[in-house]
């Protein structure tokens, strides 16, 4: 069987498709291609888990006026045409595509070629890709339970898989003795709100708690001044499932993915959605946690680094708050997510 992975451009879009992509690899009667972004993170994580890859142009569609607009129409075309040879070639028996305008040049011609398709949406709010692929797909994942979708879907073709997750997020992690270690992520690119925020009270932190902090490339140099052996400061690494596992609390985004491996770890965290996300998407997945107690979150608009501190203080000093939310997370996690999903292809591909 011949599936066709695609979606990416964040690494909320590409894990989950990767995660996809190693289990079925176990599969030796089943042969991968991996379409994606040139420039998308999904390039790079193809090439180190040996999925095979192409790479197309992809445009991004603004609601506002921009000059980009006229540039990115020129490479949503030339991603169509590429992708017609792609899967005139490939000839996959289903598409699995994730979201992401990476995945519109390749689902333009799925009806054309007849080729099933199932799409998968992470977050709480669909985006606009995905919204269209699901006039044309035979079934659609979602990352959240039925319930928390307030969009107009067909729900004959709903199906609530979880999000697929590195299974190193729900290894048994044995904590070493030492100082509470708290790990700051902003996601794949980095938060600039969160790292000023961070930067402030810094010093006050390493004095009594071990800080793991992904600023992601942007700020990674000017972090970098602050030299303390209890201070570990990285642009992006594999080692997350570690810094998660290890962590006993965690400050984040609200990005699905990073929700999910929130979730698979069972460790408390404090969420500041990104305020500017599309659709207010972050806003969303956080306010699922939030309804179930599942982590305390905090909205950036009147955030400052003094409340952010205050809010560590007191989570750091109530050890069974803590505890609480992350049952509260734990409870969210779908370990079978990946084998849902694969069964969904294979039946699909089947009728």
């Amino acid at each position: 069987m011949k599936i066709l992975l695609t979606g990416g451009g964040t690494a909320g879009h590409a894990w989950p498709v990767i995660m996809v992509g190693r289990s079925l690899q176990k599969n030796k009667r089943v042969q991968l291609l991996y379409v994606g972004s040139r420039q998308g993170i999904e390039k790079k994580l193809s090439k180190d888990f040996q999925i095979p890859f192409k790479a197309i142009l992809s445009g991004k569609r603004r609601t506002y006026f921009s000059l980009s607009n006229f540039w990115d129409l020129f490479k949503i075309f030339c991603g169509i045409i590429q992708a017609f040879f792609i899967i005139l070639f490939f000839r996959p028996d289903v598409v699995f595509a994730k979201g992401g305008y990476v995945t519109v040049p390749i689902i333009f011609w799925v009806r054309f070629f007849k080729i099933p398709l199932v799409i998968h949406e992470s977050d709480v709010v669909m985006g606009r890709a995905n919204l269209w692929a699901a006039n044309f797909a035979r079934k659609i994942c979602l990352g959240f339970p039925l319930e928390y979708y307030t969009q107009k879907l067909p729900v004959r073709k709903l199906i609530y898989t979880g999000i697929p997750v590195n299974p190193e997020f729900i290894q048994t992690s044995i904590k070493d003795e030492g100082r509470p270690k708290i790990l700051i992520t902003g996601g794949s690119q980095g938060s600039s709100k969160i790292n000023n925020l961070i930067s402030e009270i810094l010093p006050e932190l390493i004095n009594r708690f071990e800080i793991w902090h992904l600023s992601g490339q942007r700020d990674f140099e000017k972090l970098q001044n602050l030299k303390n052996p209890y201070y570990h400061l990285f642009d992006f690494s594999y080692q997350m499932p570690k810094f998660m596992r290890d962590a006993d609390l965690i400050i984040s985004r609200a990005g699905a993915s990073t929700l999910t491996e929130i979730a698979a770890t069972g460790i408390p965290s404090i969420i500041i959605p990104l305020e500017t996300a599309a659709n207010e998407h972050q806003e969303a997945n956080a306010q699922v946690f939030q309804k179930m107690n599942a982590a305390v979150v905090v909205s950036e608009k009147n955030l400052t680094a003094n409340s952010l501190k205050t809010i560590i203080d007191h989570l750091m000093d109530d050890e069974k708050t803590r505890a609480l939310l992350g049952h509260h997370a734990k409870s969210f996690f779908r370990p079978d997510a990946a084998e849902e999903i694969i069964n969904t292809l294979f039946e699909v591909a089947k009728k």
